[in-house]
């Protein structure tokens, strides 16, 4: 069975024809030759093997078939160029939705500043941001519930199929409460919990200052929230970052334990991590480089009189 077969191009002529009825004008507004739509619609007309338009001495007129055809015409016509304005705007990454990963410390210092220009830059473009630790983002990644995710360095299995991108250094603290014990004795005497939104590891490898805070009980707390609150209460050490807990650093309720003068403070690399075989969307790769901007920003903001910036 032979099935009709008509280009978009085909479809255009025979809607301009419908609406001007007159080959003439339809072939100036088409710019073509009336010779070459003639032939156009003859075409499309015998593959059919009916009549879209009459022809006499009193010009063209549209016939039954004919009316039904344009109709469904003009409507795929609107469907193509939907189409196409879609395509054009999710390649500037205008519309559609891109889905994200953040760990808990990342996104309570990124995000708040990020979103908002995304927002403002690309109002309908929609996110989707999955805030976990990175044994929850790792899976999501691999099944393509998310385009990439952001955390601070973690080993990922040499097996994954997963690439990494540095977005930058990225300042980490041990905050606690006012008139903490601990803000009193530069070498951590007192074993007090800590709380943090994730495991970590190599501890050995940290600065000096760093090491016997860190000695009492680890809790893991993902939600920011709550780990404050804890931190603000109790005599438990917070590890954190200054530009997390900005707003509980400038209202007195937080204190960061300083480095001793001539000693670095502690670090991350904020990685972001993908699938090697894929390309990110233009929305994700956009949100990639706000990101990017953000952290390098950080490192020129001070928080409560210090300024936490890369060597």
């Amino acid at each position: 069975m032979n099935h009709m077969n008509v280009d978009l191009r085909g479809l255009r002529h025979v809607v301009v024809l419908a609406r001007l009825l007159s080959f003439t004008k339809a072939a100036r507004e088409l710019c073509l030759t009336q010779s070459a739509l003639t032939r156009s619609i003859q075409a499309i007309e015998r593959r059919a093997n009916t009549r879209l338009f009459d022809r006499d001495r009193g010009g063209v007129c549209v016939t039954p078939v004919g009316r039904d055809f344009v109709e469904r015409a003009s409507a795929l016509l609107r469907d193509a160029e939907d189409l196409d304005r879609m395509l054009r705007q999710s390649a500037t990454g205008d519309i559609g939705e891109v889905s994200l990963g953040m760990g808990p410390l990342a996104a309570q210092a990124l995000l708040p500043a990020v979103l908002p220009r995304t927002l403002a830059m690309k109002p309908e473009l929609r996110t989707r941001v999955l805030v976990r630790n990175v044994a929850t983002l790792l899976p999501a990644l691999m099944e393509e519930e998310i385009e990439f995710f952001i955390c601070p360095e973690d080993p990922i299995p040499p097996s994954a199929p997963v690439k990494s991108v540095l977005l930058g250094w990225f300042p980490i603290s041990l905050l606690v409460r006012r008139k903490h014990p601990a803000l009193e004795s530069p070498h951590g005497a007192g074993r007090y919990p800590v709380l943090s939104p994730g495991q970590f590891t190599g501890v050995e490898r940290w600065p000096a200052y760093c090491r016997p805070h860190l000695a009492g009980p680890l809790h893991v707390i993902e939600d920011f929230g709550a780990a404050a609150r804890i931190a603000e209460s109790t005599d438990a050490i917070w590890l954190s970052s200054t530009f997390a807990a900005a707003s509980e650093i400038r209202a007195g309720r937080l204190q960061e334990i300083a480095p001793p003068a001539g000693q670095k403070g502690l670090r991350f690399r904020m990685m972001l991590y993908a699938l090697d075989r894929r390309s990110l969307s233009p929305g994700a790769q956009m949100l990639k480089e706000l990101f990017q901007e953000r952290i390098r920003a950080l490192g020129r903001e001070p928080i409560s009189g210090v300024c936490a910036g890369e060597d």
